[in-house]
């Protein structure tokens, strides 16, 4: 079993323990693997509910201890939840070229109007949120610099019911994930929350697409609910 999704004390709204508590918990749940997947900081820490910029070499670090003293007991793996902006682009590449980092992963929840200006500074915005967000869902998954995509149908949250442009909108989702090997992360925090979690952007899904059960933990005992209930 991997679990699959676990944030850390850094990005400012997980339990304040350390990373090892996460692992250790993981090991009596018997998992054979967990996959850290912090929210990641952009140059200049421009944006809130995440890790500093500074703490991003000692948060793959301290992991990279845990994968070296579990070795033989559970496989940990390093990776970044973090959204496309397309003026982050040489900033990915970075983050790609990081031999440590393992898994990168689009987590989008806002989206870039301009470099500088984002949808979160406007609240007219609000109810046609989700056609910024898919927009560079897309752009960013046929990039080729993300391996997973995290909770795709939470860009959904604010529309009041499904409809056929939404429809139409997830189809898109969901080819261009194939196009570009990219799996879909069904998430069970999102299963939680009203709107969060769509049941009709699943049902779009085929045999062609890989999806992922995440977990989106920020404490062990939710990763404990997740797992005993997933």
């Amino acid at each position: 079993m991997e679990i699959f999704h676990v944030h850390t004390y850094r990005c400012g709204h997980a339990e304040m323990i350390e990373d090892e508590a996460y692992v250790r918990k993981a090991i009596d749940l018997r998992a054979n693997s967990i996959v850290f997947t912090d929210h990641a900081p952009f140059p200049g820490n421009p944006f809130g509910n995440r890790m500093e910029y500074l703490e991003l070499p000692k948060y793959i670090s301290k992991l990279k201890n845990l994968k070296e003293k579990y070795s033989g007991i559970i496989d940990v793996k390093i990776g970044l939840e973090i959204e496309y902006l397309p003026g982050y682009a040489d900033y990915y590449q970075e983050l790609k070229q990081c031999k440590d980092l393992e898994i990168l992963m689009i987590g989008q929840h806002f989206y870039e109007i301009k470099p500088g200006t984002y949808s979160f500074s406007y609240p007219e915005l609000y109810l046609q949120e989700y056609k910024g967000c898919l927009e560079q869902i897309i752009e960013g998954m046929a990039t080729g610099m993300f391996q997973v995509l995290a909770h795709p149908d939470r860009a959904f949250r604010k529309i009041k019911q499904w409809s056929q442009e939404h429809e139409e909108l997830g189809k898109k989702v969901i080819t261009v994930a194939v196009d570009n090997n990219v799996v879909l992360e069904q998430n069970f925090s999102s299963m939680q929350t009203k709107k969060y979690y769509w049941p009709e952007f699943w049902d779009l899904t085929n045999e062609r697409n890989r999806i992922i059960r995440g977990i989106d933990a920020h404490s062990v005992k939710e990763m404990e609910k997740a797992v005993l209930a997933f």
